[in-house]
């Protein structure tokens, strides 16, 4: 079996779990995270538009793609 090696962030989150003790704050928290990466994406977007590198023209064909493969 592999051994698995977690670095100093993965550590301090597993600690933190510890603390969670209810359903109720395990969704909390599942809400926090997924908040924090939505504002990361957010500001990657900001910043590709800011460089010119897309437009929200682009952006908004994203929404309109099909990317779903078929096996």
């Amino acid at each position: 079996m592999e051994k698995t090696v977690f670095n100093p962030a993965q550590m301090r989150i597993l600690h933190l779990m510890s603390f969670v003790k209810t359903e109720k704050e395990m969704r909390n928290l599942e809400e926090v995270i997924s908040n924090y990466f939505a504002q990361k994406a957010d500001e990657g977007i900001d910043r590709l538009c800011d460089e010119g590198k897309i437009t929200p023209e682009v952006i908004e064909s994203w929404g309109k793609e099909h990317l779903r493969k078929h096996i």
